[in-house]
């Protein structure tokens, strides 16, 4: 039997600006790594969070609730 899933990776920075990758149209950054995952993966242009900080966020995102119920 084959496995079908898709090999799925998360890349989290923390406090990491919109403009600071090469790829996104920002050439004063050198990020040759991020520019490859950039032009070989996905990359989302309009995203929402469900809390302005880092650590709230992030639980959301790995627990799947909003950051007032975690």
């Amino acid at each position: 039997m084959t496995d079908s899933r898709p090999h799925i990776i998360f890349i989290i920075t923390d406090q990491q600006r919109y403009d600071t990758i090469a790829a996104l149209g920002y050439d004063h950054m050198d990020t040759p790594h991020l520019d490859r995952l950039v032009r070989e993966g996905v990359s989302f242009s309009n995203c929402h969070i469900t809390a302005p900080s880092c650590a709230p966020a992030r639980a959301s995102l790995f627990t799947g609730y909003f950051p007032h119920t975690t």
